[in-house]
């Protein structure tokens, strides 16, 4: 047999295979290099992004509609405010007696209203979580005026402080932790997605969960729409709050986008009667779920003179509540001087329509507290009876 010529077609079709034919470690490698490559290009975009361009506010970017930006992300509201790609507003980290409307802040490095930080539960701990919006909060408790920041009542405490101080004064010893998880402007749409996301590191016994006036006042959109909690928006939030390159591009993005008339909207409630009941449904039953008791706590509301639309709405609101609290056999408090049942005789419990006073929120720490000891919901510990003034 003849050999093949120099340049015979089967004699380059092997040169060829051979050329091909890479090494799976050097084709790993070459790869290995173009990401680094891309990584290093980002990273550059980054750091160049920062040292040449003013910080954009994730917060400003997560918090859209103008009651919303009204309640936490105007100038003012911003001083305790950050943005969170969860729940797209939360408490800012480590505060110290930062004067925020009115009201004295100090927060733990978990963004919580605590004075400590809030660890795993050890054991023989009873812990219980107040879960909840600026009621729960504290929301001028206590008052405070701008101009002298440093003078207030250092006695006047949100219940949750109260609770907690009544417990381990009746129970010597005993490790008793009772959790402010409160933001301002909270939802029971955002509380039910918090608490999915913390309940199991936090391990309450008992949960107090308080939601209603946020849920039922108007917004240009339904918080199931404007608070997204679906995996890939929270990824996305979560690249906005993490990169400052990514953050200019998206409010560029928005401001190209943006029309010149915008589109007029009829406004709706936050959060729908129907949903604002099938929420604090949920949030009983995951605590449920978790050998955990839990309480409601029937939204404050001082009259119905003041705001008569708003007002008919929160007794609706309250009443759905009551009755599917009570069709599911979960304990429910309604605290009549803090509803407008009691209107013209309850304002000594109120700050103004829709918050209460440091003397309210000892009314709802003692009313909590005989509800406690009626329902023997707090196992082996003693539960006192708490003197209002």
């Amino acid at each position: 047999m003849e050999p093949c010529p120099p340049n015979s077609p089967k004699q380059s079709a092997g040169a060829n295979d051979s050329a091909r034919h890479v090494p799976l470690k050097r084709r790993l490698v070459y790869l290995l290099l173009v990401y680094v490559l891309i990584v290093l290009v980002l990273i550059g975009i980054e750091v160049v992004t920062r040292l040449t361009m003013a910080p954009v506010s994730s917060l400003e970017l997560f918090v859209n509609t103008s009651q919303q930006v009204a309640q936490v992300a105007n100038q003012q509201q911003s001083v305790i405010f950050e943005g969170d790609p969860l729940l797209l507003w939360r408490l800012r980290p480590n505060l110290d007696h930062a004067v925020w409307d009115f009201t004295v802040v100090s927060t733990n490095a978990q963004h919580l209203r605590e004075a400590r930080p809030i660890g795993n539960k050890t054991a023989g701990t009873l812990r219980i979580v107040c879960l909840g919006d600026s009621v729960t909060f504290g929301y001028r408790v206590p008052l405070v005026w701008p101009d002298r920041p440093r003078e207030f009542d250092a006695t006047a405490l949100p219940f949750s402080v109260l609770l907690e101080n009544e417990l381990r004064q009746a129970n010597p010893g005993r490790a008793i932790e009772v959790i402010n998880m409160a933001v301002p402007g909270y939802s029971s749409h955002q509380g039910l997605a918090w608490l999915r996301h913390d309940i199991e590191r936090l391990e309450p016994d008992l949960l107090v969960v308080s939601f209603g006036w946020n849920d039922a006042s108007m917004s240009d959109g339904p918080d199931r729409e404007l608070v997204r909690t679906d995996r890939r928006v929270v990824a996305l939030r979560w690249l906005i709050d993490h990169s400052q390159a990514f953050a200019h591009a998206t409010r560029w993005l928005r401001q190209k986008q943006k029309p010149e008339q915008p589109p007029k909207v009829r406004p709706v409630p936050r959060v729908s009667r129907e949903e604002y009941v099938n929420n604090m449904l949920a949030i009983a039953q995951l605590a449920r779920d978790r050998h955990a008791g839990v309480v409601v706590l029937a939204a404050p509301y001082r009259d119905r003179t003041t705001n008569p639309p708003e007002a008919r709405l929160m007794d609706e609101y309250r009443g759905a509540l009551a009755a599917a609290m009570q069709q599911n056999q979960v304990p429910y408090l309604q605290i009549l001087e803090l509803t407008d049942e009691a209107a013209t005789e309850n304002e000594g419990w109120f700050g103004e329509l829709i918050h209460p006073n440091l003397m309210g929120h000892r009314l709802i720490a003692a009313e909590l507290l005989k509800l406690f000891a009626a329902k023997g919901m707090l196992k082996d510990l003693k539960v006192p009876t708490m003197q209002l003034l």
